[in-house]
């Protein structure tokens, strides 16, 4: 399944790299705009000497995990997106019940924005930055903890596109609620989880999990003690998180594959 799944995201990879010229301008312009974003939220810590404690590095170190985990989950993703929408609208999903394979694989397989990588580099930069400004004591337990909270944070918003998705067997369209939890949770997560009300903090830890794409790597990377209580184990456990989320998920999006209907025409 593997070997199927990298021949078929390889095609994806090949069709895009066709116009090279447009695909460079959409991976500067995808790499300028969430450039903004930070220098948005830089600007704005930097003003008030920092945020809930943070300082601008810190708050980078945040924001670059987010970014590169959202940006995973949108270039694997993307066939659960818009792609999905209009299958569904245009009864196209009906083939994909008709061929051997998964739905899921299927829509999974279905598109690969291979220019996402914009956001991610900007990301990795961001990070960069983070790195070299911050006093991390680097060690075997920080060097692991760093690639699966990226991994994990991947899984947590790819859960989440997959939840929207399945909603459109009801609704034909993605909810906007859900951009709530995607773009407003990146966004969110942008900045430490301990300034937020306690209902907020609950909600983006322990039901829709969105919190352990950095919070808790944040501050165990850091040797920071959150004032909420939080204990500093709690970043391991982002692992687990992303998997009994997208479990989920999948779980929904079976459920929601048995109650399709068909368009009618």
């Amino acid at each position: 399944m593997l070997t199927l799944y990298l021949r078929l995201i390889g095609s994806r990879v090949r069709s895009q790299l066709q116009y090279r010229v447009s695909f460079w301008l959409q991976l500067l312009s995808f790499g300028l705009v969430t450039g903004l974003e930070f220098a948005v939220i830089a600007i704005l810590v930097g003003r008030f000497g920092g945020i809930g404690g943070w300082s601008v590095p810190e708050t980078a170190l945040l924001y670059g995990l987010t970014s590169l985990a959202f940006s995973g989950a949108e270039m694997v993703g993307r066939g659960f997106d818009a792609p999905f929408e209009r299958m569904i609208q245009q009864g196209g999903f009906d083939g994909v019940l008709t061929r051997p394979l998964g739905a899921f694989f299927q829509i999974l397989t279905s598109d690969f924005q291979l220019r996402r990588l914009g956001r991610s580099a900007q990301a990795l930069l961001v990070l960069g930055y983070a790195f070299s400004q911050l006093q991390i004591a680097w060690g075997p337990d920080r060097l692991l903890l760093l690639p699966l909270t990226v991994a994990s944070g991947m899984l947590i918003y790819l859960a989440l596109i997959v939840i929207g998705a399945t909603l459109c067997f009801w609704t034909v369209k993605t909810p906007e609620v859900i951009n709530v939890f995607t773009f407003g949770g990146e966004q969110m997560t942008s900045y430490p989880l301990s300034i937020y009300h306690e209902w907020l903090r609950t909600l983006f830890l322990f039901i829709v999990p969105v919190g352990f794409v950095n919070y808790p790597a944040g501050l165990y990377l850091l040797g920071r003690a959150d004032p909420h209580g939080l204990p500093g184990w709690l970043a391991w456990c982002a692992p687990l998180a992303a998997a009994a989320f997208l479990a989920l998920a999948l779980r929904f999006w079976a459920f929601g594959v048995s109650k399709y209907t068909s368009t009618g025409s």
